[in-house]
């Protein structure tokens, strides 16, 4: 299986990266800025900036087949801002922040991707999502622009598994949740009496490469958490 792993330099990424080239796959991942460390030399490491299209387009254009895509980049806060736990410390940057990064490197990587997968006898097109974009399960509120970003992006991910539907038949478009995960990125926001509960990146990808690897076309657009369960949109 050709799997291409975007956003292979952050926690999940690498070591989903590193799960299914274990288990003999093909892996490619992708990195931004930051070069992954202590990676199998198995696994082709493809620089790119998932944000832009230019670059999206030249990357994949190198790539001849393709059976799973999981694209695993994500943005919580950055260094001036926490995620906003009231209206009160919404800023328009924020939010266009989180869409840039959380909601558009889908769109253009299907966009791109949509040839190869085709050719796939049967493949499987997901993002890393998050329970927080889950409109039907927001009981706590806050969080604006990361809720915001994830619920957007399970609509492209929502709306593209239509389309594909029909173009793609023998594509799975899937919305992954990972869990609670020992990252950098949720570092800043789980407090010591948490701490316990939360999954290693190599619980996380595990878990994840199980659902992953059950998916099958007649399943396309759905939400699914890292434990098997399906999530509301």
């Amino acid at each position: 299986m050709d799997v291409l792993i975007v956003g292979a330099s952050g926690g999940i990424g690498q070591a989903l990266a590193e799960n299914y080239a274990d288990a003999g796959h093909q892996v490619r991942g992708t990195y931004y800025k930051t070069t992954p460390q202590g990676l199998s030399e198995q696994i082709e490491l493809l620089p790119m900036d998932p944000t832009s299209e230019t670059n999206v387009q030249t990357t994949l254009s190198k790539i001849h087949s393709l059976d799973l895509v999981i694209n695993c980049v994500g943005f919580l806060s950055s260094e001036d801002g926490l995620p906003e736990k009231t209206i009160r410390k919404f800023e328009p940057h924020g939010l266009e922040e989180s869409i840039s990064i959380n909601t558009l490197p889908t769109l253009l990587i299907a966009k791109y991707a949509q040839k190869l997968l085709r050719k796939s006898q049967q493949s499987v097109f997901a993002s890393i999502s998050a329970k927080v974009g889950s409109i039907g399960d927001n009981q706590l509120g806050g969080w604006y622009s990361y809720r915001i970003s994830k619920a957007a992006l399970n609509m492209a991910l929502k709306t593209l598994s239509i389309e594909w539907s029909k173009s793609v038949p023998n594509c799975c478009v899937a919305a992954l949740h990972p869990g609670t995960v020992s990252t950098k990125l949720s570092a800043p926001f789980v407090g010591d009496g948490k701490k316990h509960s939360l999954l290693s990146t190599s619980q996380s990808a595990a878990c994840i490469s199980k659902v992953v690897n059950n998916l099958r076309p007649f399943d396309t657009g759905r939400f699914w958490s890292w434990d098997g369960e399906e999530i509301c949109w």
